[in-house]
């Protein structure tokens, strides 16, 4: 059970708006007393969340698709119970991170495909802003010499460096036809052909 900062900091929130709400019995039984046990109460409400966030965590480890198959089954059922809901809750949760996760690992593979590419030409196939689809011949190992070598000029490192810090999902290549450096969103990358075979995502 991992505890965050944020966690120790609504622990004593919690508690002193507990206390804050029983000025009857500190008067009767002290500060020190009623804080402690403001503090016990704070603590079991936080371990709570924090348990119930840890769920989530390893839910959000099993596959989306797998996730929302079960989360379908409740939403087909006639009659759910409190605890239901509450799973069903947690599910909504662990989906999004899930997707999100999944999509983290989608970008990354696609980094890994094109980088791999090397000194071969690669197509990269994506979606522009308009909706339409664009092709680009690629070739990666180009790219370094124009943003690191005797060769590259210095608004072409300051491009790479911005682009790089302001859009992690954005991955600059090499332009083998337009003989410029280009960013690529890979979340709209649908197709990547390399070393003779075609690979397309949804």
């Amino acid at each position: 059970m991992t505890i965050t900062t944020q966690d120790r900091s609504d622990l004593m929130q919690l508690a002193w708006k507990i206390v804050r709400g029983s000025t009857y019995q500190v008067r009767w039984e002290g500060l020190r007393s009623v804080l402690a046990d403001a503090l016990r109460r704070a603590w079991s409400t936080i371990k709570a969340r924090v348990a119930y966030r840890a769920r989530i965590m390893a839910e959000a480890h099993r596959p989306s698709e797998e996730i929302r198959s079960e989360l379908r089954n409740f939403e087909n059922c006639d009659r759910l119970t409190a605890a239901d809901h509450q799973r069903m809750d947690a599910l909504r949760e662990a989906l999004h991170s899930a997707q999100e996760r999944e999509a983290v690992e989608a970008m990354e593979a696609k980094r890994d495909l094109i980088t791999a590419a090397a000194g071969r030409f690669c197509n990269v196939t994506f979606t522009k802003k308009d909706g339409t689809e664009r092709s680009m011949l690629v070739q990666p190992a180009s790219l370094p010499l124009h943003v690191k070598g005797e060769e590259a000029t210095e608004t072409g490192r300051r491009a790479a460096q911005t682009r790089k810090e302001r859009h992690p999902h954005l991955f600059p290549v090499w332009d083998a036809e337009k003989r410029a450096i280009r960013s690529v969103n890979l979340a709209t990358v649908t197709r990547i052909a390399t070393g003779g075979t075609v690979h397309t995502y949804a």
